[in-house]
């Protein structure tokens, strides 16, 4: 009798997910899963020509922000044009749940991601039963962030260690989270969170109820980002951190040593780290062999050292020099909310403090301003990386002359042979000058140091692996990356294409089947075999072309030819389907473990 399959994938290169080579073939689909691999004889409801295709797996996104926004947009056409198949969301501490104080989640929310959520739900489990409700494209690896854990105990007065009683609360709503399925714990140290303000203790003890779950810990690291010390105890906002002034300049290798000391201290569960990024820093102009001997170093002591002596350790990277970079407006940045600002700035509105800087003793005031280090330019602080005008482009603006151009070409085209003057004085009055002659004026960020430069050798490692680091998004969006609709085939066009450092069945590995297993555990996704769950893309990488244009950030790469989720067709030619079979992906709990939890 002959076999009856609901869709078969005709002569393809299946490359499997697994690392090894390529090998010419069919694939067959029945119901959600993959029935045969190879030669594939039987009746099919739809059959599709894979000739000079790549059949893979569907890419896995491991640290992705998209459950902060799947319930306003649940087709998440952004991942899915791109051939993202599932993302792992809750990451950098951040989670809409639980919530005790919506107040904290709403404006948590609001300011990162635009969206204001309907809040439905109170515990983690009531929240994942919302996104099922929904019906999602993508699936969807839950964890837990430690951001709303400590939120739903201390609401907004979280700029302080938790006491013994408000920690056995926290302690239970994590227990909740991971019994209603999260993979494990992530948590966000930078300033200006929650998270920030915990201390070693309940962080210790937080990741040793993950480690009998289990489960992994994923942080994104303390001093990750440039920022300026507190002026008082407790305070809290974005470009600020509580800690020894020291901390500007070795932050950063204390922030990775942290999140080794702290798995250890746990009992050494799974540790994946976000946004890998050299650990020793280089603020002046130097040559790119000195960022891969910094990335090299790194590599070995945070990452080869500890897994030399039995940590499981993993690490994610953003693959593109900008970062999440996008066009903006210059102006803005000023009157960004989670900023600390002071009041006479926000009680002025923006086309004012425009016009004012046309008077020098105005400027003198805003140039005070920024050098107290208060102000935080998006990504980059202007204190703490002199060299911060060299990161951004001017994209639009009056002055013809200027678009195109970064803060640092202008300026040093004022001061050509004053370097001192041009970065300390120049820079600031370009930027004075195109928003006073130009409110509208734009830029983008385009080149975030913290992973320019390091990319490929980052990349090149065997325990390194992409991610995007985005959010949710609608086919178009006034507001965007060009690595939110890009990001992964970005990621195989430079790092194969065009750079040579991985082969495509390396590249392929990263983003199916490491991520999948090796990071959370999962053996019938990210993988081609029988029984897997089929998630798929087909993939013509002869034609691969990525967009990475921040005037039109969300046009879709070609090349993803289709994707496949759980055995239906979300995707095809960059057309979507209406019929979302996304879903959320519990972690399994042994029953001898769930009672141990029971009980503790």
């Amino acid at each position: 009798m002959s076999i009856a399959y609901d869709i078969i994938i005709k002569n393809a290169t299946i490359i499997d997910g697994s690392g090894r080579p390529g090998y010419k073939g069919d694939l067959a689909i029945a119901g959600e899963r993959i029935a045969a691999l190879g030669k594939v004889r039987g009746n099919t409801k739809l059959a599709l020509d894979g000739t000079r295709l790549v059949v893979c797996p569907g890419f896995i996104d491991a640290h992705s922000h998209a459950d902060c926004t799947i319930l306003q947009f649940p087709g998440a056409a952004n991942l899915i044009r791109q051939g993202i198949t599932t993302f792992a969301g809750g990451h950098c501490g951040i989670t809409l749940a639980p919530v005790k104080s919506e107040r904290y989640i709403k404006k948590d929310i609001k300011q990162s991601f635009g969206v204001d959520p309907e809040i439905a739900w109170r515990s983690f489990g009531e929240f994942l039963g919302c996104v099922e409700k929904r019906k999602i494209a993508p699936n969807y690896i839950p964890l837990a962030g430690h951001h709303a854990l400590r939120a739903a105990v201390l609401g907004m007065n979280y700029n302080r260690p938790s006491t013994a009683g408000e920690l056995k609360e926290i302690k239970n709503h994590l227990k909740e989270a991971l019994n209603s399925g999260c993979f494990g714990l992530s948590v966000g140290l930078d300033g200006g969170t929650p998270g920030h303000f915990a201390g070693i203790d309940e962080l210790v003890a937080l990741v040793k109820i993950v480690k009998q779950y289990n489960g992994i810990f994923a942080p994104h690291t303390r001093h990750h980002q440039n920022q300026w010390p507190a002026s008082k105890p407790g305070e809290s906002a974005y470009g600020i951190f509580n800690a020894p002034p020291g901390e500007i300049i070795a932050g950063r290798y204390h922030g990775l040593i942290e999140a080794l000391e702290i798995t250890k201290l746990a009992g050494n569960p799974r540790l994946h780290i976000s946004h890998m990024t050299p650990a020793y820093l280089v603020p002046q102009p130097h040559p790119l062999w000195l960022d891969e001997a910094l990335a090299h170093a790194t590599l070995e002591s945070i990452i080869d050292r500890p897994a030399a002596e039995g940590m499981d350790i993993s690490y994610n990277v953003i693959p593109s020099e900008h970062s999440v970079g996008f066009e903006s407006s210059i102006l803005n940045v000023f009157f960004a909310q989670s900023l600390n600002l002071p009041r006479w700035l926000k009680r002025m509105r923006p086309r004012e403090f425009a016009a004012r800087l046309k008077s020098g003793d105005f400027r003198n005031k805003v140039r005070c301003l920024i050098y107290s280090g208060k102000l935080k330019f998006q990504m980059i602080h202007p204190i703490t990386d002199p060299y911060w005008m060299d990161c951004y482009e001017v994209l639009r603006c009056r002055r013809r002359a200027y678009v195109g151009k970064t803060i640092w070409q202008i300026a040093k085209q004022r001061q050509p042979d004053h370097t001192i003057d041009a970065v300390y004085t120049e820079s600031i009055n370009v930027l004075f000058d195109i928003i006073a002659h130009d409110p509208d004026a734009t830029w983008a960020l385009i080149k975030d140091k913290r992973e320019s430069g390091c990319l490929p050798v980052f990349l090149q490692h065997p325990r390194g692996i992409p991610c995007s680091d985005v959010h949710a998004k609608p086919g178009d969006s006034p507001v965007a990356s060009p690595t939110e609709y890009n990001i992964f085939p970005m990621f195989l066009q430079k790092m194969v294409k065009e750079k040579h450092v991985l082969s495509l069945e390396t590249a392929i590995h990263k983003i199916t089947s490491f991520p999948a297993k090796r990071v959370f555990g999962l053996s019938d996704r990210g993988i081609l075999k029988p029984g897997a769950f089929s998630d798929i893309v087909l993939l013509d990488f002869e034609k691969l072309k990525v967009y990475d244009d921040f005037r039109r950030p969300t046009k879709s790469p070609a090349g993803i030819r289709c994707v496949i989720i759980n055995g239906h067709i979300a995707c095809k030619n960059g057309v979507l389907s209406a019929d979302r079979r996304g879903k959320v992906l519990r972690k399994q709990i042994c029953k001898g473990t769930h009672a141990m939890h029971k009980k503790i």
